[in-house]
């Protein structure tokens, strides 16, 4: 199979800087696994569109950090959509990039969400809302199991069409890395990756401290492959398909503009607690996108059709397994 062929079915399988306080990286907990990544590297992957600082001053509204899926810059996945719309709540947002557009070892990427959330509360001196979609869910669960300071600074957790316990679409990679590599991510995406066990925990729930609300939706091609909705213990789960039975939508790229989707995401942020379906509108079920932004839309554009390219280039290194969990989470 020619490489551009698979990368092209592979993306569409798995789919769907501010300066920092200079103690920021010294907010961790003495019992969290230390950031092997350069400080000064993670900071610049973290964008807020102001400084920290002002941030304090934007009212007694928590920061939403917004985490990629993969392929995906931050802006490009949520700027003219999710951040669109929470700004006219009054809702400052934040957004993280992974390295390589999220195809290198997670173990990597992670360290960027860990920091930036650290940074944001300090910055603030309020917690911060984590989203996540797909790749961007699995780093915050994973963010906030291994770091026992994080969860004292986060207030609520959603995920979006997350692949908590993997997907059989990632499976067929295995073979192809002995020959001639496969993203790190991709391996790690795989069904009983080591990754996916880590995180599954045995069954552990989630440390305590945020609300954790999992989306997910039954036309979700990439993660409810097998029939079976994805699960992350001590979370509050919902598919969209609870609140509008038969419906075919969203997919799993279009959970980012689905209007249910992000009703559900508004209302985890808005209350106490995790997302509660009975405060959804159920006639948002006949309405698929939510409103966009156009300008911001026409911003990520560039971003979005340079990604096939950006791929191949930044996600090098390829390797041939999946990369050996660390000796935290073993």
């Amino acid at each position: 199979m020619r490489l551009s062929s698979w990368l092209g079915g592979l993306v569409a399988a798995v789919l769907a800087a501010t300066v920092l306080p200079a103690s920021a990286a010294s907010a961790a907990d003495v019992s969290s696994p230390p950031l092997e990544i350069p400080a000064a590297e993670l900071a610049k992957a973290l964008h807020c569109g102001t400084e920290l600082g002002d941030l304090r001053d934007a009212g007694d509204k928590p920061t939403v950090l917004f985490v990629p899926g993969t392929g995906l810059k931050g802006e490009e996945n949520y700027a003219w959509n999710y951040m669109a719309e929470l700004k006219k709540k009054g809702y400052q947002s934040c957004w993280v990039d992974s390295p390589g557009r999220g195809l290198r070892d997670m173990q990597e990427s992670v360290e960027y969400v860990v920091y930036a959330t650290r940074a944001i509360q300090e910055a603030t001196g309020r917690k911060v809302d984590l989203v996540g979609h797909s790749q961007g869910g699995l780093l915050t669960a994973w963010a906030l199991r291994f770091w026992p300071d994080l969860p004292g600074k986060v207030d609520d957790m959603v995920t979006l069409g997350s692949p908590f316990q993997g997907t059989r679409l990632a499976s067929p990679c295995r073979p192809i890395a002995e020959v001639a590599g496969c993203p790190a991510s991709v391996l790690q995406f795989a069904r009983d990756s080591n990754w996916s066990k880590a995180l599954g925990a045995d069954g552990t729930p989630m440390p305590a401290g945020p609300s954790y609300t999992t989306i997910y939706s039954y036309a979700d091609e990439s993660v409810v492959a097998d029939g079976e909705a994805p699960s992350l213990p001590g979370a509050h789960r919902i598919g969209v398909q609870d609140i509008c039975p038969g419906r075919p939508w969203p997919t799993h790229i279009a959970m980012v503009v689905d209007q249910v989707s992000y009703d559900l995401v508004a209302d985890a942020i808005e209350h106490p607690g995790p997302a509660d379906t009975s405060r959804i509108d159920r006639a948002h079920c006949a309405k698929p996108v939510m409103p966009l932004n156009s300008q911001e839309a026409v911003d990520a554009l560039p971003g979005l059709l340079n990604f096939p390219i950006e791929l191949l280039i930044h996600s090098q290194p390829w390797v041939d397994e999946e990369p050996p969990l660390r000796p935290y989470a073993r």
